[in-house]
């Protein structure tokens, strides 16, 4: 072996050496600044995300995200901040950043079910239904899952979409044995029946969610069309009728007003 090869050689030892010191002390760094917080700054970051799903659910999403960025700047290593980022992100449809924040959740979680969940359903909004089912396999392998129900749920509307009907009744049913009262399992078999032309399946589904939210405008929303591909256009128009007087403003008043319009016309051609 020549000089300048030994030198080359042991030139490339030293590299690998430290490479391997380098990401030994990484690693390091990264458990030491994930260790436990104090608990005021778990009692700090636990306030900023309960404010933050409260804005959340108000459709305040702005805010609900100034209030996330306050807790992951108190905690960066608490992985439901990221699952929530994700989840305002994701209503926000600013898609990018909420695949982002629910890696970031499951990198500092990988046992986190409810961030396979929700990087389920981010893939079911872009149409990516093959790859939705893998994140909901994935979030189910967890035996202290205690949303099942939910993902289980997916799971059905995901086969529906892909066009195996057998499957998704069969997700839908296990979810409400597991919560008999879950709205989007109920409405997602009333919806399959109303496409697949039961009506009376359909309403019977529609109607056990009214049974227990009867302020549900998707439930009431497609009660009406049931009544209105039954011919019973007084029942349609009064049901669309009652989501004006809840919430005009809403995506569904929105619907049923235009629904409205539709019995209105229909009956002045008739007259």
């Amino acid at each position: 072996m020549t000089v300048q090869e030994q030198e080359k050689s042991l030139s490339n030892f030293w590299r690998d050496k430290f490479m391997k010191i380098f990401f030994i002390l990484f690693g390091i760094f990264l458990l030491m600044s994930c260790k436990a917080q104090p608990q005021y700054y778990q009692q700090k970051v636990s306030s900023h995300k309960e404010i933050a799903k409260i804005y959340f659910q108000e459709g305040r999403y702005a805010e609900a995200l100034k209030e996330l960025e306050l807790a992951k700047d108190t905690d960066k290593c608490d992985a439901e901040t990221f699952n929530l980022l994700g989840l305002v992100y994701m209503a926000r449809k600013e898609f990018v950043k909420a695949e982002e924040a629910f890696y970031e959740a499951l990198k500092l979680d990988p046992n986190f079910s409810e961030a396979y969940t929700n990087l389920g359903s981010l893939r079911m909004m872009q149409g990516k239904y093959r790859e939705a089912l893998s994140y909901f396999e994935k979030a189910l392998s967890n035996p202290l899952y205690l949303n099942s129900y939910i993902t289980l749920t997916n799971m059905g509307w995901a086969y529906y979409q892909l066009g195996d009907k057998e499957k998704a009744l069969m997700y839908l049913q296990k979810a409400l044995n597991e919560r008999a009262r879950f709205s989007k399992a109920l409405i997602y078999m009333a919806l399959i029946y109303l496409n697949e032309g039961d009506l009376s399946s359909s309403e019977f589904y529609l109607k056990r969610v009214l049974k227990a939210d009867r302020s549900n405008l998707e439930a009431r929303y497609y009660l009406g069309e049931v009544f209105f591909r039954q011919g019973r256009l007084d029942l349609a128009k009064e049901i669309w009728e009652s989501i004006l007087s809840i919430s005009p403003e809403s995506e569904w008043g929105t619907l049923a007003e235009q629904k409205i319009y539709l019995i209105e016309k229909l009956k002045a051609n008739n007259s």
